[in-house]
Order: C-alpha cells, then structure tokens, then sequence
C-alpha cells in the first residue's frame, strides 16, 4: 500500500513538473507574449505525452520487454516518436502556430514558411523520447522494487520460521535441565525444592506469555535470568561459588526473549566440577547503545571434550544471526584455565 502511494505521488510530481516546464517555464523565455494558440497547442501536447507515457508503461513494457531493451521496443519507440511528431505537426498546421508566434515575435516582418527553417521536429522528437525513456526507467526501478519487497517478504518469513523452530527447541532443552535441578533438590533439602518449584512456575509462565513475541523488556528477561540463577545456585555443590550482578538499565528496553539463557547455561555445563574450587561469574552492563552479557568460569578441558549435541550455543549464534544482525558481537577466549565470554547486543 505504502509503494502505490509512493509510486502516485511520484507521478504527480513527476506530470506537475512536466507541466510547468512546458506551459510556464518555456512560455517564459521568449522576449514578447505569445498567442493563446501556442499554449493551446502545448496543452494537447501535454496530453498526448501523458497518453504516449501510460500507453507505454502500461501495455507495450508489459508485453513487449521480457529481458531488457530488445529490437521490437526500439522500433516501437521510433514508431511512437514519429507518431507523435505527426500528429503535432498536423494540429499546429490547422491552428497556424507557427505563423502566429512569428508574428507575435516580430510583428514587422513577414512570415515566410518556406525561408524559416523549423527545429519543431527536434523538439517534439526530444519531448517523446524523454517521456519514453522515462517511463522505461520508472518501470523498471518499480519492477526491481516490487522484486526486492517480495523477496525481503520471502526472507521475513523464513526467517520467522527459523526462529519459531529454535524457540521451540529452546523449551523442552531449557525445562528438561531446570528439572533436573529440581529433581536433585528434592533428595537433599525439601524446603529449597519448594522454593525452585515456584520459581520455575514464574519461569514457565514467563516462557509461554512470550512463546509468540519476537521481543520482551529488558526487565522481564531479567527477572527471568534472575530467577534461573537463584535456581541453579541451589543445585551447585559446595565447592562452587557464583556471583552475578544483574544491571537494572534501559528496563523498558526490547531485547529478544530468552536469547541469554544458552550462554549463561554454558558456564555451568562446562565450569562446575566436584573436585576442586570452582568460580562462575555472570554480569549484565550496558556499554553506551550495546548490552553487555559476561561470563566467566573455569576451563575443565575434560568438560569440553564433551560436546553436547544438543542446539545450546548454536541455536542462541543462529537466533542472533537472524535478529540482530551486524548488531551484535560474540567473543570468548581462555586466560589463566578460565574461560571468558562477551555477548555485546545493540539494543538502544
């Protein structure tokens, strides 16, 4: 809808200016008044290029050109031009033209046709062929456009697609491990079981309240994260400390739901073991217009010679590629046997 009127407005721009140029702009460069029948004349000259424009656009470009300029619009485009130059000719004939605006520009001298030699014919031939030529470019450029909206249409909705497939394998993968969790509680303290039961309750409903949104507050994913930690805190062995700080910012910011929950799941996929003393970090900032997701824990190379399967850190690098794309940055490197992550999103 917003291309045809885009496409009319460019018309009547386009035809005003026309107009201008012929009926007032050219009327003004001659040095006396013209007669009323050369502003006559251009009117229907006006209209037989408003015609020969429409005609071309609408009927031979459609049926004529499959594949670019070929010989048969080249001729058509001759043949109009010559067309055109005849019937003018023929109209300014019956009204005289030429012998009234000689008069009107020198009106002490005579007119002689056959001593005035007439540039009419380059005139016209140049007015057709503009108008021709035009109309040619203007479809052409709407035909690309149309082309461009239907394919940016095309990759919407695969993209849309793509996205709601990994949303849907983010669920049963998130769930299967917070139940887990769960799970481990209820054999070693009742109570904090209770308390992770109704977090991920909030959880859920978090979940399927934005299974169909393509973007969430920033405060709500919050709280959501939040919430997952207070939950994995109650699983993580005694050996292990996590400390997060969650930053309270821009809440009303959009951010894509539950694009974090892989990276942060990562750190205690790979960073937790009974062993020794373990350190998980997790921290959210903003970094001018970016959000900062940072992570950190130890590096257990015999937990990464265990690569899941699974979608994980894939499927969030994917949903990333499609929704913030050139908007966002991953990196991540190993100092000192710790493993260190920076997810930076442009959100403001």
């Amino acid at each position: 809808m917003k291309t045809i009127k885009r496409n009319i407005w460019m018309d009547i721009m386009g035809w005003s200016l026309l107009a201008i140029v012929l009926l007032v702009i050219i009327p003004m460069l001659y040095p006396a008044e013209l007669p009323l029948v050369y502003h006559i004349y251009h009117i229907i000259l006006f209209v037989v290029l408003f015609i020969v424009y429409y005609l071309n656009t609408n009927i031979i470009i459609p049926n004529v050109i499959k594949r670019g300029i070929n010989l048969n619009y080249i001729l058509l485009f001759l043949g109009i031009c010559a067309l055109v130059i005849s019937l003018m000719n023929f109209i300014g004939n019956e009204l005289n033209i030429r012998a009234l605006v000689y008069q009107s520009l020198y009106p002490n001298e005579e007119y002689r046709p056959e001593e005035k030699k007439s540039y009419i014919n380059y005139y016209l031939f140049f007015q057709t062929a503009l108008v021709l030529s035009v109309g040619y470019i203007n479809q052409s450029y709407r035909k690309w456009n149309l082309e461009e909206l239907k394919n940016n249409e095309l990759r919407e909705r695969k993209a849309k697609a793509e996205l709601e497939t990994l949303k849907a394998q983010i669920q049963p993968h998130f769930f299967f491990n917070t139940l887990n969790t769960i799970y481990a509680l209820t054999h070693t303290d009742l109570e904090k079981s209770q308390e992770a039961i109704l977090k991920l309750s909030k959880m859920m409903r978090y979940v399927m309240n934005e299974e169909n949104k393509f973007y969430v507050k920033l405060a709500e994913e919050t709280s959501f994260i939040h919430n997952y930690l207070e939950l994995m805190s109650h699983r993580l062995p005694k050996n292990v400390k996590l400390s997060y700080e969650l930053t309270e910012e821009h809440p009303e910011t959009q951010i894509a739901p539950m694009i974090l929950l892989n990276f942060i799941e990562n750190c205690f996929k790979h960073g937790v073991s009974t062993e020794h003393e373990c350190l998980i970090n997790i921290s959210t900032h903003f970094e001018g217009d970016y959000f900062v997701l940072s992570t950190e824990n130890d590096w257990l190379k015999n937990h990464q010679s265990n690569k899941s399967k699974g979608i994980g850190i894939n499927n969030s690098k994917k949903r990333l590629e499609i929704i913030y794309p050139e908007k966002h940055k991953l990196e991540y490197e190993v100092k000192k046997n710790r493993y260190h992550s920076s997810l930076k999103i442009k959100l403001v």
